[in-house]
């Protein structure tokens, strides 16, 4: 008798299998031949090849430290441990993520096996909306598929909820010395250690700074509630140490308070890639901090200065909450096209302290050895417009003139008013030397009037310079004895 194909119910082609109890559990009036022809399509079925593809949107090293995070949890231990046991006999690559100042941690990079799935898994850098990021494929068998679909479940949650670099301040390089894009740049963290008590302005830059750089950060789910939009694009502009590298140093750390990731672009050049990176972690969102903005938007529009505008305005889209904090010491050479309002919501003149701002300044470096009741008024005078590095090294000055006022053989343990401003007399002077005449007393050159003045500031230099050292010493004597 010839052998007969037994065909299976074309009404079910393939059936689920549930594995429970001890027991083969057919379905009512199913012959045995028909069982085994479904069984046998089962099979068929369970043992084609696919591929499948997961893609996370998150920088690819944050993702991988998420992965080995899930197969640690899954099995117990994860590629990149020693532990005895199937990812022993069949190690994949390993590679060195930096998740911290001065910490690193090895995570699976490239193909490897999974235990209890026949194929492989395999990591890779994707891409999306022109940015990294994280892919996860895998060659295995159809019955496998639910167990690598969950694990890409759990590493898509596992991302949302411990990503190495939300809530962190980066130094981000995506270039290399010449001018290549990195195929894979590792952001390092920053070990933001600002005292914020350092931050004295006088009271209209204070202001401006809280209310247009400090607010959006610290209260970035306030703004999202009253529909303040959160993308901003901040200048802080003016003369070198007037603590403008300071203010963004603060931001930043604020930023880590809040929970909002800040990232530190040292080159200009690469701010468009930076502004691209920042897209993955604007949730609620993500600081961005350049400084010198005019080595790259300064004169004639270039490709280059077209790709960073571009960049900024294309943050103009719906949810885009990416703050960006730009400094600069000569904004007279910006170009007009990126400090029109729109591209930048606030450009705010970082200028020297004021008097009162100096008094500060005086009693911040001073500290103790500053009595509360001192009257700083005419130190604060003498120094206004000094920047905090010539404030400081007033008070360190003050020491030595504070040890020459007293008795041989005693401490010094509070500096006086006259020791502050006979080192504030002292600072001036070689600032002058150093900085030249303030820009009210520079030279006009312009026309004939202009020549003869200039002329004749030359001319009298060296007599008022001798003039106003001797009115300088006269000051101190009348202080000391005073």
């Amino acid at each position: 008798m010839a052998n007969k194909t037994v065909q299976a119910p074309a009404s079910i082609p393939v059936v689920d299998i549930v594995h429970q109890g001890e027991k083969l559990v057919l379905p009512q009036d199913m012959s045995l031949d028909n069982a085994i022809a479904l069984l046998e399509r089962r099979k068929e079925y369970d043992n084609k090849r696919i591929h499948m593809v997961e893609t996370f949107d998150v920088f690819p090293l944050d993702g991988a430290c998420a992965l080995d995070t899930v197969l640690q949890r899954r099995f117990g231990w994860a590629p990149a441990t020693t532990t005895p046991g199937f990812f022993r006999d069949h190690p994949p690559q390993l590679t060195t993520v930096h998740i911290g100042p001065d910490q690193v941690r090895q995570v699976p990079w490239g193909s490897f096996l999974l235990p209890t799935v026949e194929g492989r898994l395999q990591t890779e850098m994707a891409q999306k909306d022109g940015r990294m990021v994280f892919a996860l494929t895998a060659d295995i068998l159809r019955r496998d598929e639910r167990t690598v679909q969950a694990l890409f479940d759990e590493v898509r949650e596992e991302v949302k909820r411990s990503s190495i670099y939300r809530g962190k301040t980066l130094r981000l390089r995506l270039f290399d010395e010449d001018g290549d894009k990195l195929a894979m740049p590792d952001p390092q963290f920053v070990r933001n250690e600002v005292d914020l008590t350092d931050l004295v302005y006088p009271e209209s830059v204070r202001q401006a700074i809280h209310t247009n750089l400090f607010v959006p950060i610290m209260r970035a789910h306030d703004c999202i509630a009253n529909g303040i939009p959160l993308k901003r694009g901040v200048l802080l502009a003016g003369p070198y140490g007037t603590g403008k590298t300071l203010a963004a140093a603060a931001a930043a750390r604020l930023a880590e308070q809040s929970g909002l990731t800040c990232l530190y672009v040292a080159r200009a050049q690469e701010l468009a890639e930076a502004l691209i990176f920042a897209k993955q972690y604007q949730s609620p969102a993500c600081v961005v901090f350049c400084e010198d903005i005019d080595r790259t938007t300064s004169g004639p529009r270039t490709t280059e200065m077209d790709d960073i505008l571009n960049t900024i305005d294309g943050l103009d889209a719906k949810n885009a909450n990416i703050i960006l904090v730009l400094t600069t010491n000569a904004i007279q050479t910006i170009n007009k096209a990126m400090l029109r309002p729109g591209r930048l919501d606030a450009v705010i003149e970082v200028i020297p302290p004021d008097a009162k701002a100096v008094e500060q300044l005086l009693r911040h470096y001073g500290a103790a050895t500053i009595s509360t009741q001192a009257d700083l008024s005419p130190v604060g005078h003498a120094l206004s417009g000094k920047n905090a590095a010539e404030i400081a090294e007033v008070v360190r000055r003050a020491k030595l003139s504070q040890l020459a006022m007293q008795a041989p053989g005693t401490m010094v343990t509070e500096l006086s008013v006259p020791a502050l401003l006979e080192a504030a007399d002292s600072v001036n002077a070689q600032s002058r030397l150093v900085h030249g005449p303030q820009p009210s007393e520079a030279d006009d050159s312009h026309g004939l009037e202009g020549a003869l003045m200039s002329a004749l500031k030359r001319a009298l230099h060296d007599d008022l310079q001798l003039l106003e050292d001797m009115s300088s010493r006269v000051r101190r004597i009348e202080r000391i004895a005073a």
